[in-house]
């Protein structure tokens, strides 16, 4: 109970820092994009083929991707060691507040990625923080009970999938190249 208001009293604090941003939304769809940012966790089975899939089809379209994980034990840390172009974070590399405390994480947040897209369906403080800090132009990810952090919010609560999720994201950023045409 105790652990459940401290990560309520933290969410909160987030997203007041999150208002109190003064940033400019840029919609960037797939076709414009040069670099995505991914944020993801190993929340269900597919979850790493997910995020490997989704590598692979922005591989396709010429777009450089990088991930960043958050585990939430240092065993599947090392088990997840081989997923490629990801780095990997557990409570030990982040403060309290989800702060990364590793460069790794400092660098995720200043890179200037053209979409950063949140594949996790468990939000962890440490992603949500990241979420929150990234210098990315445009923000996409999945609608939770939470406020809403992104610039584009897609709702799949009729199939919390981490695969059905890269799907529909992927379909609404090629929607946003047809509508712009």
């Amino acid at each position: 109970m105790l652990r459940r208001l401290f990560n309520k009293y933290i969410k909160r604090w987030l997203f007041k820092a999150y208002q109190k941003q003064y940033r400019t939304v840029n919609i960037i769809n797939l076709a414009d994009a040069q670099s995505v940012g991914i944020l993801w966790n190993p929340s269900d089975d597919e979850s790493i083929e997910t995020y490997e899939s989704l590598r692979k089809i922005l591989n396709g379209k010429g777009i450089k991707s990088f991930g960043i994980a958050y585990i939430s034990t240092k065993r599947g840390k090392e088990t997840l060691s081989t997923v490629s172009n990801s780095w990997l974070m557990n409570s030990g590399n982040v403060s309290f507040f989800g702060k990364p405390k590793s460069g790794e994480g400092t660098h995720f947040i200043l890179q200037e990625f053209d979409i950063l897209i949140d594949l996790s369906l468990q939000k962890s403080i440490a992603l949500q923080y990241m979420l929150i800090h990234s210098a990315a132009k445009f923000k996409v990810g999945w609608r939770a009970d939470d406020p809403n952090l992104y610039d584009l919010e897609i709702d799949v609560t009729a199939n919390p999938q981490c695969r059905f999720l890269m799907e529909q994201i992927i379909f609404y950023l090629d929607k946003l190249n047809e509508n712009n045409k």
